[in-house]
């Protein structure tokens, strides 16, 4: 998973387009631009409609709140971004793979590789058939919250090094909000005043 540029692609002079292969692509992309503060050039929420109908596995959006299809933005030479590369995918312990590395919740651990069903690092290993499913621990609080590949092969000792890292999954969690603070955010969203109901 690649880091996304926002400002890079808000920036119309620098002609940039994304292009969403599948439908889950689109509301994931239009989701995200819906949460960096962008609308469809005519005001609406992203969240509304994501015009993935309409060119479907050529859909390319931009930052100016437009969309066309895949020929349009190669045709005006536009530089085009697959938004799979920079999607947010489930991650689950059977995705893990001899030769990655992961990072923990606690950075006491520090990075682990993985080799042979077991996380191996400096200051010991751990089995992980300790994990679950969704890369949590099951006898502690310890999580794997971040995955990488390591980018070339070098010394043991600084294999695991950040430089050398490309991360490809990192979790997320899923924001909590009182009834109060969602009852604010849909006002800023929408600007109508809205009253809660039981």
């Amino acid at each position: 998973m690649k880091k996304f540029n926002w400002d890079e692609f808000k920036n119309k002079d620098n002609k940039i387009a994304v292009n969403c292969k599948t439908e889950e692509e689109a509301k994931d992309f239009c989701k995200q631009m819906h949460e960096h503060g962008m609308k469809w050039c005519n005001g609406e929420s992203y969240l509304k409609n994501t015009n993935y109908n309409v060119h479907r596995e050529g859909t390319c959006y931009y930052g100016s709140g437009e969309y066309s299809s895949r020929d349009f933005a190669e045709k005006y030479n536009y530089k085009i971004l697959e938004w799979s590369d920079y999607m947010q995918k489930k991650f689950t312990k059977s995705d893990l793979k001899d030769g990655m590395v992961v990072e923990y919740n606690d950075n006491c651990f520090g990075k682990r590789l993985v080799i042979g069903g077991f996380l191996t690092g400096e200051d010991g290993y751990v089995d992980l058939g300790d994990y679950n499913e969704n890369l949590k621990n099951v006898v502690s609080d310890l999580e794997i919250v971040r995955v990488y590949k390591i980018k070339c092969m070098r010394k043991i000792s600084s294999i695991m090094h950040d430089d050398n890292l490309e991360l490809i999954w990192e979790r997320t969690e899923t924001k909590k909000m009182t009834v109060e603070e969602m009852k604010q955010k849909l006002e800023e969203l929408t600007g109508e005043q809205i009253e809660v109901t039981a």
